[in-house]
């Protein structure tokens, strides 16, 4: 059986319903979970996880980002797993993605993609590594009722501010606006659908996706 290791992001998780949705579509595709945790990834996790990175300009942003509110993580065993939530995920660029797909549904922006999957076998293997060792992630036989659980808690109603979320980021790049308005205006958004997610890490998140923009704005 492969293994994939595989993150819900904090633009995935701190939006409850949705987070649900993905590990839900995940789930339906026949995977079995073997390990499952909610957590605040430290610094120095985020820096080991992006390791490969480090030399690049955006490796700070990456870190920023993972570890600016909660995740969701989790070990995938199946026959081609690793392939098969990449083919769910969709493109890793939100706007190439499939309108179908997991991130064509419910990512932001660009690299503001709800979720991490291990790229091969190797890859896996390491993160998994890591991720037990460093992040406290443990296998367990009731990862999948754990699973269900965060499922039937949090899928509930109609609740998706996607759309709403992307439409604040593609407008204030294409209007190169940087007001504190967009800021407000995604620690609103952001927060609408948080339970059990403080004030502060949605304000985090919603500040280094704000960061992202600038950037953006800035290359234009």
């Amino acid at each position: 059986m492969e293994r994939s290791f595989v993150i819900i992001k904090p633009d995935g998780t701190a939006r409850r319903r949705v987070s649900a949705l993905i590990l839900k579509a995940l789930m339906d595709r026949g995977y079995k979970i073997r390990a499952f945790r909610e957590m605040k990834v430290s610094e120095s996790l985020a820096k080991l996880h992006y390791a490969v990175h480090k030399e690049k300009p955006f490796f700070p942003w990456l870190v920023d980002f993972i570890s600016s509110a909660p995740v969701l993580v989790m070990i995938f065993e199946a026959d081609d797993v690793i392939q098969g939530v990449r083919d769910a995920l969709g493109a890793t660029f939100v706007q190439k993605a499939d309108p179908i797909s997991l991130r064509g549904k419910y990512g932001i922006w660009a690299g503001v993609n709800i979720a991490h999957a291990s790229d091969a076998p190797e890859t896996a293997t390491k993160e998994i590594e890591l991720w037990t060792g460093e992040g406290g992630l443990e296998e367990s036989s009731d990862a999948e009722e754990q699973a269900k659980a965060y499922i039937e808690q949090y899928d509930s109603g109609d609740v998706d501010y996607t759309m709403e979320i992307r439409d604040v980021v593609k407008n204030a790049i294409e209007n190169h606006d940087i007001s504190d308005n967009v800021l407000e205006s995604l620690v609103r958004f952001l927060g609408k659908d948080s339970k059990d997610i403080t004030h502060e890490e949605i304000t985090a998140l919603a500040s280094v996706i704000f960061d992202f923009v600038k950037e953006e704005v800035e290359k234009a």
